[in-house]
């Protein structure tokens, strides 16, 4: 079996994100003639080369950015001795990840959709009762243990979607701190304006975080569309997750302040 094929069959049973390059036109740069492929993992080049140096790593920028923001591309790439090349960047992105931390109401409707759109779901929460299978069939992961404790052990990606909604600002910040300096790219906390403007004055103040770090957080979570019940909320949620994936314009609620 070609070896490319392998590694592709390969990056998809391990739900693995992957960039595959195509040279469509070069000139100038020995060994990469137009036609050749690289395929690009975990940052590194793990198919095809790339023989020159200044070339690699402006490659390997490029499929970074593209895995990030999950959109291919056709990049005019060149290099200071003067070679050219016309690269196209498919992204093959790894399947998003939702973290749900909190297993009360809100959390049911939000895996059950969240699934339906093939979200890898994770439910953490500290209490057997509400973090259980019986609950949350669909979810992946199920996982009881101290929240902040847990969500400090979890693999954060810029394909990692995360949901604060514990039963209180008491679990909500500590979950918080364990996550404003992880690539995560979505950070979403419930609660009210009121308590939420608390929250990030502590953090300021006692803790020194920066506002650039503070401003990463969606909160209060969700779009402004008016919801009142668990699944309307849910609904919420996951429309503004939508939203910050794929670069649409809706308006939040917590941007609308």
């Amino acid at each position: 079996m070609d070896a490319l094929v392998q590694e592709l069959i390969k990056v998809k049973r391990e739900g693995a994100g992957a960039v595959l390059l195509t040279v469509v036109e070069s000139q100038g740069l020995d060994g990469l003639d137009s036609g050749a492929k690289c395929l690009i993992r975990d940052g590194r080049i793990v198919l095809g080369t790339v023989n020159d140096a200044e070339l690699e790593r402006t490659v390997l920028r490029e499929a970074a950015e593209r895995l990030s923001d999950e959109h291919s591309r056709l990049v005019s790439l060149e290099t200071a001795s003067g070679g050219q090349a016309d690269v196209f960047f498919e992204v093959m992105p790894s399947p998003p990840k939702l973290i749900v931390v909190g297993a009360g109401h809100i959390a049911v409707p939000l895996v059950k959709i969240a699934k339906l759109m093939d979200y890898h779901v994770v439910v953490i929460d500290d209490r057997i009762l509400f973090a259980n299978r019986e609950r949350f069939p669909e979810a992946d992961e199920v996982v009881v243990g101290d929240m902040a404790e847990t969500v400090k052990e979890l693999d954060i990606t810029p394909t990692t979607y995360v949901v604060l909604i514990t039963r209180g600002h008491k679990y909500d910040e500590p979950c918080l701190r364990e996550l404003l300096d992880r690539p995560a790219r979505y950070i979403g906390m419930i609660g009210s304006k009121r308590r939420i403007k608390a929250c990030f004055e502590r953090f300021k103040e006692e803790e020194q975080v920066s506002e650039e770090l503070i401003s990463r957080v969606y909160a209060p979570i969700g779009l402004d569309i008016g919801t009142e019940t668990p699944e309307e909320i849910a609904v919420g949620i996951l429309g503004e997750i939508i939203k910050v994936r794929r670069g649409g314009k809706a308006q939040s609620l917590s941007r609308n302040q």
